[in-house]
């Protein structure tokens, strides 16, 4: 008698956990209410490892989403996943790639060692008030070496750069070049900070709230002088420059 209900318990151990390693991904996110702004569609493979056709957060589409989750790390409280978005090779789209994971007794919390990310240059813009509508391209890339966020910024390392920065001109695409910032928490907030050398002779500080709505943006530029009239030009809007021939930024 025991023996059979100790196959019994072992069938049924068998069952759950191939029923849990084997469940489709699309039946649980169709279960689960996401938030407003967030959509998913075409789902395939499990919740361990699958795929997501299209995410789109805030409208903005990211095409492809695959993930990878460390069962292990349950054991421990931790919900650690390497995801892979998007395609690396068209400025157009967005495309990360790396680890992350989130404790299951604070889904708040996101911690990252090592993730990549590209951004179109125009959708990032499209959110920031400047003074003057700025038709620009290239790309953002960002490089987190640490990270641990939520709900407040605890933990930041890391860099952003605009590669292959233009702005659009009366006479077609203005070359820029590249630009650095250095990632960091100040606070509770955001930090982004850019300094010279660069084309625009631009150092900058930006304080980025929790929300990702901008706090505050404060520095200084001089454009080269061998950039176009127009940029010069441009340049006023942002109000009369000082002895040294710098623009203030304060937004």
């Amino acid at each position: 008698m025991k023996l059979r209900l100790g196959w019994l318990l072992a069938g049924i151990l068998a069952f759950v956990f191939f029923l849990i390693a084997y469940l489709p991904a699309s039946q649980v996110i169709g279960r689960v209410s996401l938030p407003a702004n967030v959509s998913v569609s075409d789902v395939s493979g499990t919740i361990w490892e699958g795929r997501a056709q299209t995410i789109v957060v805030n409208g903005l589409p990211v095409y492809g989403t695959e993930w990878d989750v460390n069962p292990w790390a349950l054991l421990i409280g931790q919900l650690s996943v390497t995801v892979k978005g998007g395609n690396f090779r068209d400025p157009d789209t967005i495309a990360f790639e790396g680890p992350l994971s989130t404790s299951l007794f604070n889904l708040q919390l996101v911690e990252s060692d090592g993730f990549l990310l590209f951004l179109p240059v125009d959708r990032v813009l499209a959110e920031v008030p400047l003074p003057l509508p700025v038709n620009a391209g290239g790309r953002f890339r960002v490089r987190l070496e640490t990270l641990s966020f939520g709900p407040a910024c605890e933990e930041l390392s890391g860099f952003g750069d605009w590669l292959n920065a233009t702005v659009a001109g009366t006479q077609g695409p203005i070359d820029f070049g590249n630009y650095t910032a250095k990632l960091s928490c100040q606070e509770d907030n955001i930090g982004i900070a850019v300094s010279e050398p660069n084309k625009l002779g631009l150092t900058m500080n930006a304080v980025i709230r929790p929300d990702f709505n901008v706090d505050s943006v404060e520095g200084r530029f001089r454009p080269d002088d061998d950039l176009p009239d127009e940029v010069h030009q441009a340049a006023r809007f942002f109000g009369q420059p000082g002895a040294d021939g710098f623009y203030p930024i304060d937004l």
